[in-house]
């Protein structure tokens, strides 16, 4: 048996973590949504069996699964959102928002960046669903960070308020994702994401479907243009989950 070396061990972890743009299509994200683990966990065993005895291995996994699941929350929407609710990763002194309308059991999950969404914006927003055809019980309305503030967010504080969004969009299983701007966007498929080349269409994560448009905020301040983009994009959202009625859920 070759000897164990932990330099060697936490390179392979550091290549593992990193190597996914060009062993899984939905590259470069800092999450996947939880389908890239099980390549990731199966890559480490494979190698460490090489360095140490089986039952060393086996004993590191189980300490680790104990360790995850200690801290693991319930698979109950009302217990993420009792979490989430109290979660004091950053030091804001905001209180974190919950999401709106249906928070159940909607045809799609809408991500905006924050809460702190301008009432001009909010009603643009709303007006935009409205004339696609949705109703509210559609809709999910949720944040990539849930503590509004009036600045930009910082990359830990994005990175904090993440798993919060995984989990969510997995517990509601909706038919579809929209990504309104850049910042749910980079979220899901990493910062490469670029809007203008990715708009109007509708792209895949795994096997959520997922698409991507201008923020509100972006849509209120760039004119017309913009807002007819926008209202399409909205549109096809609508025309997508009303085709495929019942047919995404698992």
């Amino acid at each position: 048996m070759e000897e164990f070396d932990e330099l060697e061990l936490q390179k392979l972890i550091e290549t593992a973590l990193s190597d996914t743009q060009s062993s899984h299509p939905f590259g470069g994200s800092a999450t996947h949504l939880g389908f890239a683990e099980t390549d990731i966990l199966s890559l480490i065993f494979s190698r460490l069996e090489n360095k140490l005895h089986l039952s060393e291995v086996s004993d590191i996994f189980h300490d680790v699964r104990v360790d995850l699941l200690s801290r693991k929350f319930s698979s109950s929407l009302a217990d993420l959102h009792t979490v989430t609710k109290n979660c004091r990763k950053c030091s804001l002194q905001s209180t974190p928002e919950l999401p709106k309308w249906n928070v159940q059991d909607p045809d799609v999950v809408v991500i905006i960046d924050s809460p702190s969404l301008s009432p001009e914006a909010t009603a643009n927003m709303v007006s935009s669903f409205k004339e696609a055809g949705f109703s509210s019980d559609q809709l999910c309305l949720t944040y990539v960070n849930r503590c509004p503030v009036r600045r930009k967010y910082e990359d830990q504080e994005i990175i904090n308020c993440s798993p919060y969004l995984h989990a969510e969009v997995q517990m509601l299983n909706p038919k579809l994702i929209l990504c309104l701007g850049a910042t749910p966007a980079s979220v899901l498929f990493g910062s490469h994401m670029k809007i203008s080349d990715s708009r109007a269409n509708i792209l895949w994560l795994g096997h959520w479907p997922i698409l991507v448009t201008y923020s509100p905020m972006y849509v209120l301040k760039s004119g017309s243009s913009a807002s007819e983009q926008f209202n399409a994009d909205i549109q096809q959202a609508y025309q997508f989950v009303s085709k495929t009625k019942g047919s995404l859920h698992a």
